[in-house]
């Protein structure tokens, strides 16, 4: 049986952040073998010379990494505009939804791979109508340690209340689940097994907690991968020979 490969699919380089070369090395030190820096909406320039700079950080540590977009728009609008400029530059694109409207534009459009939602949103958003959207869409949807973590006590038991009810529910339908630690400094990150146990509290299933820090963020990576070769058309189908 292949050794699994973990994932941090979350780590944000925006905002108050540790140097990326501190943060791979944590995520090395961690036991990974992939990591997804975050950025936020930049213009393209500025995104194509950080994530330059990060890959060779990262190369000479052997370890594996991947770039995402996390986009936060109040309007479905907004979202669609930053879909058509950003989509071909990143390998992942999440939106974390605040409203009704935007939650269901980004579960319908293929150009969207991951959503996450705050825990005082969850119930509300994560509806029936949301997971019908997201499995006929094929998105994964993902919690944030971070998320969980500097919540006082009762808000803590509140929110892994409100994350177990909706995601348990989600996952059961089908829709992939990402635990990720959503960290921007390297004492926030926590290794594969501490990840998994918290997921295991949401999804109430072993295997599925450990897919969720492993062959589930995997996968994503993999095929978006293949998705922005030059030679894909669609699955199944990509140009071998140009005239």
């Amino acid at each position: 049986m292949p050794k699994r490969r973990y994932v941090d699919l979350h780590v944000k380089l925006y905002g108050d952040h540790d140097p990326p070369e501190l943060l791979a090395k944590m995520a090395k030190h961690l036991g990974f073998s992939l990591i997804a820096f975050s950025l936020d909406p930049t213009p393209l320039q500025r995104c194509n010379e950080i994530m330059g700079e990060v890959k060779k950080t990262c190369e000479q540590l052997g370890l594996d990494v991947a770039f995402r977009l996390d986009l936060q728009p109040l309007r479905s609008g907004e979202l669609k505009s930053l879909l058509r400029k950003y989509r071909r530059t990143f390998e992942v694109i999440a939106v974390k939804c605040r409203n009704v409207s935007v939650a269901r534009v980004a579960a319908r459009d293929r150009r969207v791979d991951v959503t996450y939602f705050d825990p005082s949103d969850v119930p509300s958003l994560l509806d029936e109508s949301q997971v019908n959207l997201m499995v006929e869409s094929g998105h994964f949807i993902e919690v944030n340690l971070l998320d969980l973590v500097y919540e006082q006590p009762e808000k803590q038991a509140r929110a892994l209340w409100n994350y177990r009810v909706a995601i348990e529910a989600a996952v059961k339908k089908g829709v992939p689940l990402i635990f990720s630690s959503g960290s921007s400094k390297a004492l926030e990150m926590r290794a594969p097994r501490e990840l998994s146990s918290v997921a295991l509290l949401i999804v109430g299933n072993e295997r599925l907690a450990r897919d969720s820090v492993s062959i589930n963020p995997m996968k994503l990576i993999e095929v978006n991968r293949e998705k922005l070769k030059p030679t894909y058309v669609q699955p199944g189908v990509k140009v071998v020979e140009s005239w």
